[in-house]
């Protein structure tokens, strides 16, 4: 996969993803709670843009 944005990363983390589903006992860097964290702020900052700028109560993952 070529380089883009990000410094290529998608590329690094595609690989790892299709190595976990196909190497047995490979834990993929970023798992579902990292996934989650690291998205849902991307998501209420969006909500908040939407709705003039409101605070937003983000949830806790656990």
């Amino acid at each position: 996969m070529p380089a883009g944005g990000h410094g290529g990363s998608h590329g690094y983390l595609t690989d790892d993803f299709i190595r976990s589903i196909l190497l047995p006992g490979h834990t993929p860097c970023v798992d579902v709670k990292t996934a989650l964290d690291t998205t849902i702020a991307g998501v209420y900052a969006h909500l908040s843009a939407m709705k003039g700028g409101e605070m937003l109560a983000v949830p806790a993952v656990v």
